[in-house]
């Protein structure tokens, strides 16, 4: 077995040089150079809108005592959990925190999605 070390920036493996010399190779950031107007347009609405919602949902999740995907459902009683802690709430507000927590998570998938389509179609140019 290999050893390796993870941090937050670089993965060292110590087998004979090669793949040390691979990942120091290997690059770890991408520098956007350029936008056509159609990829600032639709990433310069729904990133914002994406970040927001994500933000809202923080907040919501922290002020009611937790989120409906870490929580659960038992004999028609409805628990948020958060850090260990659950909460009972009434079924409207778990549906309320699955949903919230569903289109959060979706906010931030599409706009991954989004950059890597206009990276392949050229909208946005990178070094």
């Amino acid at each position: 077995m290999l050893p390796v070390t993870i941090g937050f920036t670089k993965l060292i493996v110590a087998h004979n040089g090669r793949l040390v010399k691979f990942l120091v190779m290997m690059k770890t950031y991408l520098k956007f150079t350029g936008y056509s107007k159609r990829a600032k347009i639709i990433l310069g609405i729904t990133a914002p809108a994406a970040v927001i919602n994500f933000l809202a949902f923080s907040f919501v999740s922290e002020w009611i005592g937790g989120d409906a995907l870490n929580g659960y459902v038992k004999n028609g009683h409805y628990y948020l959990c958060s850090h260990g802690w659950y909460t009972e709430v009434a079924a409207s507000v778990w549906n309320y925190s699955y949903w919230h927590a569903i289109s959060a998570i979706c906010g931030i998938i599409l706009v991954f999605i989004e950059v890597a389509i206009f990276i392949n179609t050229g909208d946005i140019s990178w070094e």
